[in-house]
């Protein structure tokens, strides 16, 4: 267990040194800053405080200077990241790495509940195979080295569902506490964990239906608890900044809390300020208006079947067929399977699933379904049952299902580590890799901003001094040291005959782009449908193409 834990380690920190700053740091941490420093919420409220300001006590620790007053008191994420990355120049890859130490020690922690709750519901081999499954999978290494929520909501909902697991199984008040506490860490995390409420209520109503729950009078008391102990918690953490005003008050921006406003302006909220205000900002995001690129098609509103092709293509074909043989396991005779501890897994994987692909339109990247990682690992540990439950005739059949599964998390590990450290933009072999799968879903899913050290260090190998870079993300390349031109379209300049494109523009998706003068007024759209059938002389991290311009114009931009 401990070998697996440090591989993971490892392999996490290796893609947190060697990524650029991706697209959201740039907002997380300079807000984490504020909030340790001074306490204050005001910038960038989309996510709630804990975990943002968890990244900036490293961070102070390694030099990070704040964000000018001036950019502070205008309340706009982007200029006050925009003052924090140019105050930081001097140190800016080594704060971010200080904050993004951080995940890896909370993605270890998960890694480590993983290995336990798999192994309490099916032995030690399957604590292990689970866990195996954990460190190497692409979506955790990803996301174990940047500095953003996702392993953390990831960690606080598995925590959440295994304290109530323990809480249904015995019925102690140590398990309840737990629970609260799990919840607590999920409502300071992100606002998306509020479907941790339906997801407990759904397993409550059917263990008392099916008479599995120990004490069903003390759960039922405890989720009553349970509402008002995770709003002490969550006023605590914005250090009970809450007014108390009447909705009537307040100015949203979402047609959902506008509705509400509507129907009842006296209603009074005991949530803090910054949280509300929060919330209303990612209920209007999630209501639409960003596009969806799937199957080289720019799309608008809700594709239902987004997140499952994005599976498909994005996660190992080892992770796919483990999947695969989990289902099959319980289709032929074997030691009976534990429907009830295993509904603990399955309803939150189903809830959070269905919820993503018909409530919401926001399908900018599958990590936002990472918690969904974790808690099918537990699952698969489920190849491995332990060999007091498995009847002696049986045992050399079920024998091949652990060796399936250890197979299968070893080709995993070959998938993924043959891509370190650039996990990010990492896509299954049928696929096509990073260079066919940027056609298949982008956004998130390949480019975030993580491929400027990958650039400096191309071009430094090809002796190229100066370069023209379409650059998608928050960051100046300057800041890495990259001597570049800002190509915003047309012929390009004679001051470099090479030329660099992020996947996300190259494709067809549009956004405002950061350079050494500031970000540009309005997003930028291209078409580089000329070079679509040329081939880049290099891909950095998998997210950039690089190119040398032929000015015959004949796989060159268009003028």
């Amino acid at each position: 267990m401990a070998s697996l834990l440090g591989l993971h380690l490892v392999l996490a920190l290796w893609g947190a040194l060697r990524n650029s700053v991706t697209f959201d740091e740039n907002f997380h941490l300079p807000s984490g800053v504020l909030i340790a420093a001074r306490g204050d919420f005001r910038i960038s409220p989309f996510n709630p405080p804990l975990v943002k300001t968890l990244f900036a006590l490293p961070a102070l620790a390694a030099g990070a200077r704040l964000p000018d007053p001036a950019a502070v008191d205008t309340q706009d994420q982007w200029v006050a990241g925009e003052s924090f990355m140019r105050r930081n120049a001097d140190r800016y890859h080594r704060v971010f790495f200080a904050a993004r130490c951080v995940v890896a020690l909370i993605s270890l922690a998960t890694g480590f509940l993983v290995w336990k709750y798999a192994r309490r519901l099916q032995g030690r081999a399957a604590g292990l195979l689970a866990l195996a499954f954990y460190v190497t999978a692409a979506e955790s290494l990803a996301h174990a080295g940047v500095a953003t929520m996702d392993v953390a909501t990831g960690f606080g909902m598995l925590a959440a569902v295994y304290a109530f697991w323990g809480f249904c199984r015995s019925g102690r008040w140590t398990w309840w506490l737990k629970t609260v506490f799990a919840l607590g860490f999920c409502a300071l995390t992100r606002f998306n964990t509020a479907i941790l409420g339906p997801i407990l209520l759904l397993l409550a109503v059917l263990g008392t239906a099916l008479t599995r729950i120990r004490r069903p009078a003390r759960v039922w008391l405890g989720l009553l608890l349970a509402v008002p102990a995770t709003l002490v918690i969550l006023d605590l953490g914005y250090l009970a900044h809450v007014s108390f005003r009447p909705l009537s008050a307040w100015q949203f921006a979402s047609p959902s809390f506008q509705h509400l406003q509507q129907r009842v302006p006296w209603l009074r909220l005991p949530l803090p300020d910054a949280y509300l205000f929060g919330l209303d900002i990612q209920a209007r995001e999630g209501a639409g208006g960003t596009p969806t690129y799937l199957l080289h098609q720019v799309r608008s509103g809700r594709v239902w079947y987004y997140l499952p092709l994005a599976f498909l293509f994005k996660w190992p074909l080892g992770f796919l067929g483990a999947l695969a043989a989990r289902f099959g396991r319980d289709l032929f005779p074997g030691p009976r399977p534990r429907r009830w501890h295993e509904a603990f897994l399955l309803v939150p994987i189903a809830m959070i699933l269905g919820s993503a692909m018909f409530l919401f339109t926001l399908n900018i990247g599958i990590r936002y379904m990472f918690p969904l990682v974790p808690l099918l690992c537990v699952w698969l540990g489920g190849l491995a049952p332990p060999p007091s439950r498995v009847p002696a005739a049986l045992r050399r059949r079920v024998r091949r299902w652990v060796v399936a599964g250890t197979l299968l998390a070893t080709l995993q590990a070959i998938e993924v580590g043959a891509h370190a450290p650039w996990y990010l933009s990492f896509f299954n072999w049928p696929s096509g890799g990073s260079s066919g799968g940027q056609w298949l879903v982008n956004d998130s899913n390949v480019d975030w901003g993580q491929g400027l050290i990958a650039l400096k260090d191309e071009l430094a190998r090809r002796g190229i001094q100066r370069v023209h870079l379409a650059y998608h993300g928050t960051t100046d390349p300057a800041i890495y040291g990259i001597d570049y031109l800002p190509y915003r379209g047309g012929t390009p300049s004679r001051d470099s005959d090479w030329l660099a494109i992020s996947s996300y523009y190259y494709v067809g998706l549009w956004q405002r782009m950061t350079t050494t003068s500031g970000r540009t007024a309005g997003p930028i759209r291209f078409d580089f449908q000329r070079l679509w059938g040329a081939r880049p002389v290099a891909m950095p991290a998998g997210c950039i193409l690089l190119f040398s311009i032929d000015r015959s114009g004949v796989t060159g931009p268009p003028s």
